[in-house]
């Protein structure tokens, strides 16, 4: 199948309709846009390349199959597609009554969350990222997913909101819960709103 150009200009909401009506080219490039971002966001939840994989495959099956749902209006197509994986997760987890897996390199991936020392050689490095991981996994799902899209997705706040199925304000206080709570469990210091430094 040759690649149509006219498709990179083409909206989103666009190729969803055509995609659902059989369209590969069209599932192609929804594809090409969303599929790393949706990946991301899966490994970051579950730690696991294969799920990722797995989920990502189910996700666009999910949504082509499905022949509508997405609302242009409500948000962007990568917080719709966001939102299905997030929901298969949770089936997955809760059909296996699994715990959640460790979570792999999560601290290479953001910046914005709370530093820890500097690690001095590589077994430090590593226990920190220990820590880090075990931090995380310790956080609520509803506030890990808040702080997962946001801090480590770089997704907008309006769209994590659309993803999880809140209120924005809701989203604002679950992340500052999350950054709260991850500082405490890391035993170091975060910055408030107020500029005083808990």
């Amino acid at each position: 199948m040759a690649f149509d150009p006219r498709m990179t200009d083409e909206s989103d909401a666009a190729l969803m309709t055509r995609a659902a009506q059989g369209d590969a080219g069209a599932a192609a490039e929804l594809y090409r846009r969303h599929a790393t971002a949706v990946y991301r966001f899966v490994r970051a939840s579950t730690g696991s390349e294969s799920e990722a994989a797995d989920v990502l495959q189910e996700t666009f099956m999910t949504v082509l199959e499905r022949r509508s749902g997405f609302d242009p209006k409500r948000g962007s197509c990568t917080a719709y597609l966001c939102g299905v994986a997030r929901h298969l997760v949770y089936r997955r987890f809760d059909q296996r009554c699994e715990p959640w897996p460790e979570i792999d390199e999560l601290a290479e991936e953001s910046s914005a969350l709370p530093a820890l020392p500097p690690p001095h050689d590589q077994f430090e490095r590593a226990q920190a990222l220990q820590r880090l991981q075990a931090a995380i996994r310790a956080l609520p799902p509803h506030y890990r997913d808040v702080l997962i899209l946001i801090e480590l997705q770089e997704i907008s706040y309006a769209d994590t909101a659309s993803i999880v199925g809140i209120e924005l304000g809701t989203v604002r206080s679950r992340l500052a819960r999350a950054r709260a709570k991850l500082a405490e469990l890391l035993g170091v210091s975060i910055a408030s709103t107020d500029g005083q430094v808990r």
